[in-house]
């Protein structure tokens, strides 16, 4: 089986090398690296350059910088035609010596699984996903009962998943949940206790930017995409479509759109009245 490996990168010069040669490391040799510079302002690109020489890396150049899920897209339609599997890197992250070798084993073990989840660590060794999830086998239901304490996964997919359209979602910048949601009502999902990558912290990623007005309206707009695509959720996890509407009216309210943010506020508190937050929030918009 041939793995595709898709690396986003933007102004890493000082840590995409790692990336790279943790996938040269690999125990599992049959792949290809796609690396997709996001229009890099640094020498990021002379640095991918220099490991040109193994063949198995591929390395695409934007013009324009698009955000981390128009380089992830253009990754996706960048795989070869023998590729068989897809899975991502980002580049100020690593992975273990034995990643491709361990997603291999785990995808021949479930050959009716298209859709897989990996464990992740923190550099200092610590669980970055929710081992309670391990082994489950979860459709839509499962994922959206449990949105937020999922933790963080390396996505695998089988390359059917993407000759049938997946894509990440260009409206917004990251969210990768967006699609993820989508995905969840198509495809089972697998969690595995196998650790793949590991996770540094303590620098600004390609997909975590400070938090500005322009993030802001982005963060906005991106809990409003997952409302407005799923409003089924309320019929799935009333505890979930509480937390998500509660979300976007403090968001709103930090936007100065304090109507909206008392109107999703009430919302919030009928669909999930035993949150104590929503119902806070609500009497200060009573005694104000």
């Amino acid at each position: 089986m041939k793995y595709s490996i898709i690396t986003p990168t933007y102004n890493r010069r000082d840590l995409i090398a790692r990336a790279i040669q943790s996938v040269l490391a690999q125990t599992y040799e049959d792949f290809e690296l796609v690396i997709v510079d996001d229009a890099s302002t640094d020498d990021t690109i002379q640095v991918v350059e220099s490991f040109l020489y193994d063949k198995r890396i591929k390395l695409i150049k934007c013009e324009v910088n698009g955000g981390v899920n128009k380089a992830r897209n253009i990754g996706l339609n960048s795989i070869s035609d023998q590729s068989e599997a897809v899975t991502f890197l980002d580049s100020d992250d690593e992975f273990e010596p034995n990643a491709l070798e361990n997603m291999l084993a785990e995808m021949n073990l479930h050959e009716d699984i298209n859709y897989f989840r990996f464990g992740v660590k923190y550099e200092d060794g610590k669980f970055a996903n929710n081992l309670s999830h391990v082994g489950v086998k979860a459709g839509f239901d499962y994922y959206i009962k449990n949105l937020f304490t999922i933790g963080e996964w390396v996505c695998t997919f089988r390359r059917n998943i993407i000759d049938n359209g997946f894509k990440y979602s260009t409206e917004v910048k990251a969210f990768e949940i967006i699609p993820y949601i989508a995905l969840a009502r198509q495809e089972d999902m697998f969690f595995s206790s196998k650790v793949v990558r590991k996770y540094y912290t303590g620098h600004e990623s390609i997909s975590n930017q400070k938090f500005s007005k322009e993030k802001l309206a982005n963060t906005i707009k991106g809990y409003e995409i997952i409302l407005n695509n799923n409003r089924d959720i309320k019929n799935i996890s009333s505890k979930i479509f509480g937390i998500l509407n509660h979300t976007l009216a403090n968001l709103y309210i930090l936007d100065g759109r304090k109507r909206e943010g008392l109107k999703l506020t009430i919302r919030a508190f009928l669909a999930y009245p035993a949150d104590l937050r929503i119902v806070r929030n609500l009497i200060n918009f009573i005694i104000k």
